[in-house]
This record gives structure tokens, sequence and C-alpha cells, in this order.
């Protein structure tokens, strides 16, 4: 099977990592190039990574089969539709468009000229999160808590912070509770931005009694990407970071120490093992897999479209 050839639209800070794991993935793809509105970034990066750069996006697309589009959110929809109506299969950056409208679209378009739509939720990829099914197998779901918490990125301007950050675990939250809500509360406050909230909290209720609380800042100095999960009879805590999973679990069993234990044990931790791969690398042999074997992506558009149901409803209710 020959190699795929993919172009990556978007020069900047996401857009240079897809190049660079184009390149290690030099066995399954050819990178012929990148497009962005800023010919000198473009130029800059192209040298760096001796690629190519085009400085009109449809001298790039009739070479290639396969794009990422890595471009600030209020231009998914452009570039999407454009590549989707020249048949050329898309990895779009999340969240998949600025408005659900546009999303549908995206997605019928795609649909349409048989193209394959992947949405870069990269934290499903994270090893630390691939793992859960696995654990939570056999559990029972009380609640789930997550924290997104980062310093303040003057980079991101076009979109709340429920839509930049909170929107990984609202993806994350969809996966594992795979339920409707019943009600939603949500607050957050703009520290940097006019009108766009920099500090989001949202507390979510399922038909299925799950709670979901969720905590997203760029305000904050520490960077903190966290998952706790209470169960009936576990306590479970995710570093996304650190890419450590423990399981606390009550339990009953006999220490074999070859003396008499004087004391009572009350629970046991766990320490799972968790694998070193690269989300992004694992995200885009994802994407070239489903390509190559005419599967639909694992994060297609449809999923991409109810985490940003989701965050819509979350910014209505801050801004109410």
């Amino acid at each position: 099977m020959r190699k795929l050839k993919v172009g990556v639209i978007g020069a900047g800070n996401m857009g240079e990592k897809h190049i660079r794991i184009y390149k290690e993935l030099a066995n399954d793809v050819e990178l012929i190039g990148v497009f962005d509105i800023d010919e000198q970034r473009a130029h800059n990066i192209s040298n760096q990574y001796s690629t190519d750069w085009f400085p009109k996006i449809d001298d790039l697309l009739e070479l290639v089969d396969a794009v990422t589009i890595a471009v600030p959110t209020s231009m998914h929809y452009k570039y999407g539709i454009l590549c989707a109506n020249k048949n050329k299969h898309i990895l779009m950056e999340k969240p998949i468009c600025q408005t659900q409208k546009e999303a549908r679209e995206l997605i019928y378009v795609c649909k349409i000229n048989g193209v394959s739509l992947q949405i870069g939720h990269i934290e499903r990829f994270n090893p630390a999160i691939t793992e859960l099914p696995r654990i939570l197998n056999n559990e029972q779901i009380i609640s789930l808590d997550f924290r997104r918490l980062s310093p303040y990125d003057q980079r991101i301007f076009d979109v709340d912070v429920v839509h930049d950050l909170m929107l990984h675990d609202l993806d994350i939250m969809n996966w594992i509770v795979d339920s409707d809500y019943d009600t939603i509360f949500a607050q957050g406050q703009c520290i940097y931005s006019e009108k766009n909230s920099d500090y989001a909290q949202a507390l979510i209720r399922f038909s299925n009694n799950i709670l979901v609380s969720l905590t997203a800042s760029r305000v904050t100095e520490d960077k903190v990407r966290m998952l706790t999960i209470h169960t009936k009879n576990t306590y479970i805590y995710v570093d996304y970071l650190n890419r450590i999973i423990t399981i606390s679990r009550q339990t009953n069993f006999k220490l074999e120490t070859g003396y008499d234990i004087q004391y009572r044990q009350e629970n046991i931790t766990e320490k799972v093992y968790v694998n070193m791969a690269n989300p992004l690398k694992e995200e885009i042999s994802s994407f070239i897999h489903s390509i190559k074997n005419k599967k639909t992506p694992i994060i297609d558009g449809f999923v991409g479209l109810k985490a940003l149901e989701i965050a819509d409803k979350i910014s209505e209710i801050i801004h109410e």
C-alpha cells in the first residue's frame, strides 16, 4: 500500500506539532507541505522540518490525500468545507467548529464526499485515559471530578475556557458516562478577556444519576490535568500529565509475612502500569489507520459535535 500523502493547514503551535509527528511517521505517510496565511511563519516551519510551504492552499490540496487543520476555531468551517469538497480526509483540531450549525454542515459534506473526519480530542489517546475502560468495566460510578488548570496563554483569544480547555474533559466525560444529562449548573469569570470566561466551573447530573464536576482555568500558574472517580467500591485518581493512575479500594485479604500482623489493614492502594506513548502520535496514527482501512475514526464528527453541544450549553448558562 502506498504512503498516504498529507499536508498541514496552520503553522502555529499545534500545527508544528502535527508536522513533527508526520515526519516521525515517514514509513506510513509522506508529508507534502504546509500552508498558513502567515507566509513567513509557514516558510520558517517548512525549512525547520525539511518540507515545502505553499502560498496558495489549493496548490497544497492538489497534492495530498489528507490534511490536519490546525487554525483558529473561527476558521475551522471555512477550511473544513474546502477540504471536504476536494475529497481530502480531515484531522480537525478541536473544537470541531465554532457553532453547532457549522459542525453539522461539515459532517454532512464529509459524508456525501466519502471523507474521513476525525476531531483532535487528544486526551482520548493519553495512555492514562485509555486504561480506564479496563478499570471501570465492573465498577458502579458515582461521580467524576475533572480539573484542568493552566497559566494564562495570550495566544488563545477567540474562544472561552470552556471551549478551549474544558472541552477535552467534556469529551472524556461523554465517553465514560454514555448517558443524557438532566441538569447543568455553571459559573465563570472573565479575567483577562473582555467577553470570554477564563475560569469556569460546571456541575452536571446525568439521567443515570452520575454526578460530574468540571473546573477549567487559564489563569492558574500551576498546570494541572486531573480526574478523580468515585465508585461504589473504589476511589480512582488519574494524573494526565505524569501518566499516573492509583486505585484505593476496601478489601479483605491476608498478608503473608511469615509472622503475625499486629495491626488491621483498612484498604489497599494499587498503582496501575501506564505506558509512555505519545498521545498526539497515537491520535495521528489512529487517523491514518482509519483512512487506510476505510473505518470510521474513533473520534468522528458526531463525537466532536456532542462535546460542542454541552460546551455551548455551559457557556450559555455562564453568560446568562
